[in-house]
């Protein structure tokens, strides 16, 4: 398809409305460019369908447009909704322009792609800029590569921003309509803040336990819950004692968003340095009296909860580190004395919320926190992931391909998006479609297994490290599987962890390794 009479398939038809007309022609007499780019949009099957000034003060001489672009440019590029063209009169053009377009994106009351911006601006150093500015797959693309003469150019440069991105590849946290999957999970967890459960989310080290609570932090926060979401990473771990310093970095976030959001933290403030369980709990006691007056609620998510725990380092039944039980005592009877607070931990390993025993107390959270573990992907999610991820490329994936990446990963999060990752850099990039079969996956295999090897090794030493016992029934299981029946009757619990953390299967009356071991 070269040529643009191809890409006209599913034309849009030209707006007729008289105000939109009103605002393109204020558009085209402010920025001439403009006729060009509509003239190659509509030779393309495309056209403009909204146009407005830019309301960030500073910034009310550039223009805003929105284009819905041709059925078969859409469907080769994987877009489904309108498109930004936004235009900068400024030489010097400034990042807070890029800001001002994505904020609008957000603003706007329509359906409008929310990673990808084409930019108009007469700075020489344009293209540097924006692609320096493009990160985390988002794109800015400059208008400036597009061919007056050549209406194929405006799909030549489309390509080629759209094919030099590689979404599957992620390292940090993925949310928003980066998040694919657990709707199960989610639907409960949402569940479980607004009935004020205590919830315990566990499961493999980069198995995408941020990512969730990254995701429902942002599916519950409202004008009426605040949320905070602390890792809890950088805390110094027993045997040093971690609670002060989480009390004060707990302290600051709260402090930070109640202020912002105009609600008292008076009381927050005159917490002393030396602060203990006990006073924090009655400073917090306060806050939330004064929050329940306004009807909001705060919920408080704590991820790498391990760092508590590390059985490695300490016996966390009977080991000398009381301040973890009471700190997380004061939480409870947070919970228990207010209406309007609750938390959910996170971490690799569920003995938080499991062991009777808590640094020589009775555990506060034994059998009252509700434990959820995150299980690699089904085959629906995995396929879910891997062709709407792929649509926004531009790459459409065989179903062969889509189960040779479920074999080879079984599902693990980070481990599928490493394979397609790994798959999507081996296409090619100067045709205008791409398709992954699953000879392609087969064909990088090998070399992916060695990229990943490190990964699995580090992901096996945590459940040695948090679930040893677990990681002698595995030891077991991968030696002897003969005799894993026997033991696995007598430790039903650890059983229970090895088959919710996706580490083995049970097939009929036996059990058999996950995919996930057999890459070490």
């Amino acid at each position: 398809m070269t040529t643009h009479s191809g890409w006209r398939a599913g034309a849009i038809t030209a707006p007729l409305n008289d105000n939109l007309q009103k605002h393109i022609s204020e558009l085209e007499s402010r920025f001439p460019i403009v006729r060009q780019h509509r003239r190659a949009l509509g030779e393309l099957g495309s056209q403009m369908v909204h146009a407005q000034k830019c309301s960030v003060n500073g910034l009310q001489n550039c223009r805003i447009s929105l284009v819905r672009f041709s059925g078969a440019i859409e469907a080769a590029f994987g877009l489904t909704r309108e498109v930004m063209f936004f235009y900068s009169p400024y030489p010097d053009l400034q990042i807070r322009e890029l800001k001002a377009a994505k904020d609008a994106i957000r603003k706007l009351h329509r359906d409008v792609t929310p990673d990808v911006i084409f930019v108009s601006s007469p700075d020489p150093r344009a293209r540097q800029k924006l692609d320096d500015w493009s990160t985390g797959g988002f794109l800015a693309i400059p208008l400036s590569g597009v061919d007056a003469t050549d209406p194929v150019s405006l799909v030549s440069l489309l390509r080629d921003y759209i094919y030099a991105r590689d979404l599957f590849y992620e390292s940090t946290p993925v949310r928003g309509d980066r998040f694919f999957g657990r709707r199960q999970l989610m639907q409960a967890l949402h569940d479980d803040v607004r009935k004020q459960r205590v919830a315990g989310l566990f499961g493999l080290r980069k198995a995408g336990k941020t990512s969730v609570l990254s995701q429902l932090a942002d599916d519950v926060s409202n004008d009426d819950r605040i949320v905070i979401l602390r890792d809890l990473e950088s805390l110094p771990s027993p045997p040093t004692d971690p609670i002060p310093s989480l009390i004060k970095d707990l302290r600051a976030d709260l402090m930070e968003v109640l202020k912002r959001r105009g609600h008292s933290s008076r009381a927050l403030g005159q917490l002393q340095g030396t602060a203990d369980a006990s006073d924090f709990r009655r400073a917090m006691q306060t806050v939330l009296r004064s929050l329940a007056k306004e009807n909001v609620s705060l919920v408080l998510l704590l991820d790498e909860i391990e760092y508590l725990t590390p059985s490695d380092r300490i016996d966390i039944s009977e080991g000398e580190m009381a301040s973890v039980s009471q700190f997380l005592g004061a939480l409870r009877s947070l919970v228990q004395e207010n209406d309007n607070f609750t938390f959910v931990l996170s971490g690799l390993t569920s003995a938080i919320v499991e062991n009777g025993r808590l640094f020589g107390r009775p555990n506060p959270l034994f059998s009252w926190a509700k434990s959820h573990f995150l299980a690699p992907f089904d085959r629906a999610e995995a396929d879910e992931l891997a062709t709407s991820v792929g649509s926004r490329m531009g790459i459409n994936i065989d179903s062969g391909a889509l189960e040779s990446f479920f074999e080879a990963t079984g599902g693990h999060a980070f481990l599928y998006r490493s394979l397609a990752s790994s798959v999507v850099q081996q296409l090619p990039v100067d045709v205008f479609q791409r398709r992954i079969s699953r000879a392609d996956v087969l064909r990088n295999l090998d070399d992916w297994k060695r990229t990943v090897a490190g990964n699995i090794h580090e992901m096996v030493s945590h459940v040695r490290r948090y679930y040893p016992l677990e990681a002698v029934m595995l030891d077991m299981l991968m030696e002897s599987p003969d005799d894993f029946g026997d033991i696995a009757k007598e430790q039903p619990l650890e059983l229970q962890h090895l088959l919710s953390l996706g580490l083995i299967e049970k097939d009929g009356t036996s059990y058999q390794s996950a995919t996930v071991l057999s890459l070490l």
